[in-house]
């Protein structure tokens, strides 16, 4: 026998040991599950019969969302347990937490319950701060859960790429003016879009609003099968700007708008709004009341929403002919047009229905995002690049821009250079005159502050988060 056969009959004796191994192992040719075990039963689904009924009533009727298990119960204060010996502490650690869910402090940002200290530094271009948790041990960076994290860019470069973008500068001009490369572009913005969202989902929960207005924006997007519309919902008083959807005209929309504005607001809280409708549309006619208590009725064959008596529903139908306004006309949904008048009035406002305040809105963000801006050539491929630079124009109007309306009379008036008069009153923003927030935020605080996914996204899991604030 020659030595080419020798070593043909060798390989083919060790495939067939391998293929012998494999199939004891059940790795080779034994597709999905055994033949012994018995196959899961099929999840039936209830139907909506109704094309009509809305899709978030309809799979929140059978019953609770179902939500991630976190432990809601505050653990001992780690100063509490551990011995009164070694070195006292001497980095602030208050709005930081442990990164670990496995760790009893998980999502503690309290200073004085949680177990982190400082842990050195590092970087080359800037000192990072470095912290640890004594509880469990895990070591990571202040930047952790922010934008900053893992970049090489300097952050005042960032701080300020991220200003302009908020401001109306296209993102392709930033390779010049700061000398940035486009990953590192496309990089700053998916993260500031991801914590501009993560802002909203972490305070815009449980709003006191009186008086809210609807209305949308058209957008034009390249790669949209159809016409893409920027839904937006403003408070007249504190200019809050509660929900901001990108979607189609269509009923559906309409429903998943006021649903998520439903869920953004204090259980049980009587509102009134207006809403603007051209004359060949109305969406908001059918749509469930935001002021419902969230309880359905349930002894009919049909859930029923239970509207509160201090519901206050309005519209005002723009007329136009020929691209022109030729009439506006004033509408009462629901309720009586003294009423709504009255508490227009006694909210401080004039007491005329108009949606002057969310056109003033829709205004502010088509010159503060460039993708919106009328005959422009940078109009956006897709809805998500557009999704990403609403959010993050939504977190920096919200805590680091002053509202020009929005002002609070000083205690002791500000003395000027010169012979300028003394300043009498202060700047708000819409976080600070909502009170979600005290103080007004620079935009290197609002880009360093540490926020993990939270547990239940909005508007399934607002019980859950307002149940997570004390660990917050």
């Amino acid at each position: 026998m020659s030595i080419h056969s020798f070593i043909t009959w060798i390989i083919v004796l060790i495939l067939f040991v391998e293929l012998v191994r494999l199939k004891s192992r059940g790795k080779w040719w034994t597709k999905g599950k055994s033949s012994g075990e018995q196959p899961k039963p099929r999840v039936m689904k209830p139907k909506n019969k109704n094309p009509k009924d809305c899709p978030h009533c309809g799979g929140n009727a059978g019953g609770e969302a179902t939500l991630a298990t976190v432990c809601l119960e505050a653990p001992t204060p780690w100063s509490q347990r551990k011995g009164k010996g070694g070195r006292k502490k001497s980095k602030s650690t208050q709005n930081y937490f442990c990164s670990n869910p496995r760790c009893a402090y998980y999502l503690i940002a309290e200073e004085g319950v949680h177990a982190l200290v400082g842990y050195g530094w590092h970087g080359k271009n800037e000192e990072i701060q470095d912290l640890k948790c004594q509880a469990c041990g895990k070591k990571f960076t202040v930047r952790k859960h922010t934008v900053l994290y893992r970049l090489k860019t300097h952050s005042r470069i960032v701080c300020l790429a991220l200003n302009l973008l908020a401001l109306g500068v296209d993102i392709s001009e930033l390779r010049e003016a700061l000398e940035i490369r486009e990953s590192t572009r496309r990089t700053l913005l998916t993260r500031s879009g991801e914590h501009g969202h993560k802002l909203r989902e972490r305070f815009f929960i449980l709003l006191d609003v009186v008086h809210i207005q609807l209305d949308e924006l058209w957008a034009n997007v390249k790669q949209a099968q159809q016409d893409i519309q920027v839904w937006t919902a403003c408070d007249a008083k504190t200019k809050l700007i509660p929900v901001l959807q990108l979607g189609p005209r269509s009923q559906e929309m309409a429903y998943a708008v006021v649903h998520e504005l439903k869920a953004r607001l204090r259980p049980g809280r009587a509102v009134h709004r207006c809403s603007a409708q051209m004359a060949s549309s109305t969406i908001f006619t059918h749509s469930p009341p935001i002021c419902a208590d969230g309880s359905l009725q349930k002894g009919k064959s049909k859930a029923v929403w239970l509207i509160l008596e201090t519901f206050l529903y309005a519209q005002v139908i723009k007329h136009q002919r020929r691209y022109r306004l030729v009439d506006v006309e004033q509408r009462v949904i629901w309720g009586l047009p003294g009423d709504y008048r009255s508490r227009l009035k006694g909210s401080g406002l004039s007491g005329n229905i108009n949606t002057s305040f969310v056109e003033r809105a829709n205004l502010r963000i088509r010159q503060g995002i460039s993708k919106l801006t009328r005959r422009t050539w940078g109009t956006p491929q897709f809805t998500t690049e557009l999704g990403e630079r609403l959010s993050w124009w939504l977190a920096l109007y919200h805590f680091s821009r002053y509202h020009q309306s929005l002002r609070i009379k000083m205690e002791e008036p500000m003395q000027r250079r010169g012979n300028q008069r003394r300043r009498e009153y202060g700047m708000l923003t819409p976080a600070v005159a909502a009170g979600l927030t005290g103080r007004h935020w620079s935009v290197m605080e609002l880009i360093s502050y540490p926020l993990a996914q939270m547990p239940g996204s909005a508007p399934d899991g607002m019980e859950a988060m307002s149940r997570l604030l004390g660990r917050w």
